[in-house]
C-alpha cells in the first residue's frame, strides 16, 4: 500500500503518532487532575482531524480502496477522538509509517529527500515545536497556577492563556505568579516570535519568487 505524501510528511505523521501515544500513556497512568486530562483531550481532538484528513486523502488516492482498507480501517478507528482503546491503535500507524520509510533504500536517500524539501521540512518542524510547547505549557500552567488566588483553574483558561502568550497578547491575560509559570510564559512568547519571523520569511520569499518570475516573463517577451 503506497502512502500519499513524501518522506518529510510521513516523518511528520510519525512524530505526531509518537507524541499522541506518549500523551495517552501519561493521561492513563500518571495524570490525576481531570482538567489537565481535558487539555490533553482537546489537543488530541485537533490531532485526530489531521489523522482523519490523512486517512481520507489516502483512501481517495488509493488505486485499490478495498486493499487500502485492510490496513486503513485501523487508521480510521485510531482517529476517533476520546476513545482510549482506539487511540492505542496508532501503534499500527507507527509501524506502517516506519515500513514506508524503510522503503527508502538508505539513510542517505532519506536525508536527501528531506534536504530537497527544505521549506516543507522547516514548516513541519515549526508546527511540531509550536504544538508540543503549547500542550506542555498549557498543562504546566494549570498545575502551577491553580493554587494561587485568581490563578488559572480550568482547562479552557489554560488553553486560552497559552494561546494569548503565543500571540504575545498583553491585554486581558492572567499573569503567571509562579516561577515555573513565568518560564512557561517566556517560552510561549519566544515561540510566538518564531512563528511571526517564520511567516514573515514565507511572505518575503513568496514575493521575491513572484518578482523573479515576472522579470523572467518580461525578459522572455522582450526577446
Amino acid at each position: 500500500m503506497k502512502e500519499k505524501g513524501g518522506a518529510v510528511y510521513q516523518l511528520f505523521l510519525l512524530a505526531l503518532s509518537i507524541y499522541v501515544l506518549i500523551v495517552v500513556f501519561f493521561e492513563t497512568f500518571l495524570i490525576t487532575d481531570p482538567e489537565v486530562s481535558l487539555i490533553l483531550q482537546r489537543i488530541d481532538l485537533c490531532i485526530c482531524f489531521v489523522f482523519l484528513g490523512d486517512f481520507f486523502v489516502n483512501l481517495y488516492h488509493a488505486n485499490n480502496k478495498i486493499s487500502y482498507l485492510k490496513w486503513g480501517w485501523i487508521d480510521l478507528l485510531s482517529s476517533i477522538p476520546l476513545v482510549d482503546p482506539f487511540r492505542w491503535g496508532r501503534l499500527a500507524r507507527i509501524v506502517r509509517i516506519l515500513r514506508f520509510i524503510r522503503t527508502i533504500k538508505s539513510l542517505k536517500l532519506l536525508v536527501s529527500s528531506i534536504q530537497a524539501s527544505k521549506f516543507q521540512s522547516l514548516t513541519f518542524v515549526v508546527i511540531l515545536i509550536t504544538f508540543v510547547a503549547y500542550t506542555v505549557c498549557a498543562s504546566l500552567i494549570l498545575e502551577l497556577e491553580s493554587s494561587y488566588e485568581g490563578g488559572i483553574n480550568t482547562a479552557n483558561e489554560a488553553l486560552w492563556w497559552a494561546f494569548l502568550n503565543i500571540m504575545n497578547a498583553k491585554v486581558s491575560i492572567t499573569q503567571a505568579q509562579s516561577t515555573g509559570g513565568m518560564v512557561a510564559t517566556v517560552v510561549l512568547n519566544k515561540i510566538g516570535l518564531l512563528l511571526f519571523a517564520y511567516f514573515n520569511a514565507m511572505i518575503i520569499a513568496w514575493l521575491i519568487q513572484k518578482r523573479v518570475s515576472i522579470n523572467q516573463n518580461l525578459d522572455a517577451n522582450n526577446t
